[in-house]
């Protein structure tokens, strides 16, 4: 058979050439009929999510405090893409587009705290916050109100069905099942205005849409084995061979020997302390974790540039100027690397923070009224759909597109955000003296005016230029503002959220023409699934043992920071205890405001990318360390690897071999938690 023949069988077949030859168009499709895409498929990845990787995300996230990112979804779904090439199947775009939607909410992870596997990982670290060093230290672990977490020794005790977890678990549960309502319904009626009634282009929608089109179209050519196989399979073997030494034998020599050995430090070496007699202050460490090589490998140049100046520029050289001229006093000879960052953080970068964060909301804000009036211009030109708004189309139900009726969910909102006002304010108010309350009206404005503001005005934002900005420290301010002094309130689940994102999901539904009413479906499995799967994998692992202890490197040194810093926010109004008040220093903040805008401007004015901005800001406050090995896989990547494949070949390489490098790491840290979890149950002296 030719070759002519071969491609027209191929394109009558609707495979993936037009992909790999970058004439896909993904308005062409616009015309097709909307689909179901939650099937049987999506329920077998999410029963292999919660009940085969769910240990391995958990143990990897308290060691080295790293989860398999993005890998988790592509393992799951290139894993049904090969069994159904094999099974002479073809995958739709709507089943993989809804499979990775529900993978990656059961894969969901918290980065800082490295916490994973579903909602008790938040009651452990709840737990070990309440009782730790830092919280009685300020006196103020008595007060924390057990609906948040049990205290002292009964929170260790009988696990977590026990008396003295009921409310914690009524009320976090509570919490977040109020919280996913109000995302679904708010963000749902946040996508019918921006893209129904103002018929907004979410510039950034299509791109997420495309890797679903993609693997379904490589679904469909049951044949071809392109170069993404060859390096996914490459990244696997790479980061297969670095797990078997960085995480598989630490695991196994716990496991088999009760004594964690560690041949790459977790989670990096220190040498701050031999270097204090020449930078006093300053921050330094090596960091051999290969998969900062691989993130340097994907991350854009800029950003990366910008990273490695700031933090060596600031956590080195900066540090050890200001601790010399007495702005660091909180600072002392002996302090480790996480100890200098604490005593420099509440010294100094706190405000620096603070001021950076208004002002990069400050430009997004100011990018999006450009944006704004850009778009504007385009439609008054004719270069942008000239249609006005078409607000009936705000309460049209469009069951073709798996819509659920717009009047149902406003309902839903409202109900919801009723509920969470109630419930926040009888978590803080419940007993207190009228004088003492928190005032409702705060709780009320959060929920009926600040959240639906800010949900739309940041799904207008990604609907035009595919940018979000959020309003810094909303909350904090407000309990400042309101003079309320009870402990409680920094503990309570509040009805303050920003769902605009959740706009640009319905879209890529929409695009992938995937009936939205797929993702209310995988929801409905997705929260008891992981529930049940939390619940029993969480259970497991704080019975093998205390958490954090010496057999969890990344949480044993990182918990204490984040209780330490929880302790300093919760004790703020507290009488005497003035540690956040000396920690803000209103000049900082405002000339690091002042700074960064100016830097902005300036950088816009000499046609700078702002990426080397937004690099340096990120990490102005971060380990320098970390950002050393990022940007030594940057430099790799990009004068190395890039001359060596061809610059446009390399950069559809590097991604896909980052995947494949993470899913490596976590397939072989998965089978080594294995082993360690069944040499634990038959007893370690058997």
């Amino acid at each position: 058979m030719s070759d002519s023949t071969s491609n027209e069988k191929k394109k009558a077949k609707g495979g993936d050439a037009a992909f790999y030859d970058a004439k896909f168009g993904i308005e062409a499709m616009q015309h097709e009929p909307c689909e179901n895409g939650f099937t049987w498929r999506a329920l077998i990845g999410a029963l292999f999510i919660a009940f085969v990787m769910f240990p391995g995300i958990i143990f990897m996230g308290l060691m080295i405090g790293e989860d398999m990112g993005n890998a988790a979804d592509w393992v799951v779904i290139i894993l049904f893409v090969e069994i159904a090439r094999r099974s002479f199947m073809t995958l739709k775009k709507q089943e993989l587009y809804i499979l990775k939607y529900t993978v990656s909410q059961l894969s969901t992870f918290a980065g800082g705290t490295a916490l994973g596997g579903g909602i008790f990982a938040f009651l452990v670290f709840q737990r070990y916050i309440r009782n730790s060093e830092d919280f009685h230290n300020f006196g103020i672990a008595r007060q924390v109100p057990d609906w948040w977490a049990p205290y002292g020794d009964a929170a260790y005790e009988g696990g977590f069905l026990s008396q003295v977890w009921w409310p914690v678990l009524a009320v976090t549960i509570g919490g977040m099942l109020l919280n996913k309502l109000c995302q679904l319904s708010l963000g749902f009626l946040a996508y019918k205005v921006t893209v129904d009634v103002e018929k907004l282009p979410f510039p950034l929608a299509p791109i997420q849409a495309e890797g679903a089109i993609a693997l379904a179209e490589s679904s469909a050519d049951k044949d071809k084995k392109g170069f993404r196989q060859y390096c996914f399979s490459i990244g696997v073997m790479c980061g297969a061979v670095f797990s078997i030494f960085y995480t598989g034998i630490p695991i196994l020599t716990s496991a088999f020997f009760g004594k964690s050995l560690q041949l790459i430090p977790i989670p990096f070496l220190d040498l701050t302390p031999h270097i204090e007699s020449v930078l006093p202050g300053a921050i330094l460490g090596i960091t051999l974790n290969a998969a900062l090589l691989f993130t340097g490998f994907v991350i854009p140049w800029r950003i990366a540039v910008g990273m490695f100046t700031s933090t060596v520029f600031f956590q080195v050289f900066l540090n050890t100027l200001l601790q010399q001229n007495g702005l660091l006093p909180s600072w002392a000879p002996g302090k480790d690397a996480i100890q200098t960052h604490v005593a420099a953080t509440l010294d100094l970068y706190l405000s620096i923070g603070i001021g950076t964060s208004f002002a990069i909301f400050a430009v997004g804000l100011f990018g999006m009224i450009k944006a704004i009036r850009g778009y504007s211009k385009k439609k008054k030109a004719g270069e942008a759909s000239s249609e006005g708004p078409d607000l009936g189309k705000f309460w049209y139900h469009d069951k073709g597109r798996g819509d659920p009726s717009t009047k149902a969910m406003l309902i839903l909102w409202l109900a919801v955000s009723v509920a969470f006002v109630v419930l926040s304010n009888h978590l803080i108010n419940h007993g207190a003296a009228p004088e003492d309350r928190f005032p409702i009206g705060w709780l009320i404005g959060f929920a009926f005016i600040w959240t639906p503001m800010n949900t739309y005005i940041n799904a207008r934002m990604s609907g035009i230029a595919g940018q979000n900005a959020g309003v810094p420290f909303v909350f904090e301010s407000a309990i400042f503002a309101s003079g309320y002094r009870k402990l409680n309130i920094w503990f309570a689940p509040m009805p303050l959220h920003n769902y605009g994102h959740t706009a640009d999901l319905f879209r890529v539904c929409e695009l992938t023409r995937t009936k939205i009413s797929s993702i209310f479906k995988a929801e409905l499995l997705i929260f008891p699934l992981m529930l049940f799967a939390s619940f029993i994998f969480w259970s497991y692992i704080t019975g093998l043992g205390p958490i954090p202890s010496d057999q969890y490197a990344y949480v044993q040194k990182f918990w204490p920071v984040h209780a330490q810093m929880r302790a300093v926010w919760a004790s703020s109004m507290q009488d005497g205890q003035p540690v956040l008040l000396e920690a803000l220093k209103p000049g900082v903040i405002g000339t690091a405001f002042g700074v960064a805008v100016a830097a902005f401007s300036s950088f816009s004015w000499l046609g700078i990318s702002a990426q080397y901005l937004y690099g340096a800001i990120a990490a102005v406050n971060q380990y320098p360390h970390m950002a050393v090995t990022i940007f030594t896989g940057a430099c790799l990547g990009r004068f190395v690897l890039a001359k060596k494949f061809g610059r446009e070949r390399w950069q559809n390489f590097a991604p896909i071999l980052a995947v494949g490098f993470g899913a490596g790491l976590g397939l072989v840290a998965m089978f080594c938690i294995a082993v360690n979890f069944l040499w634990v149950s038959i007893g370690v002296n058997y």
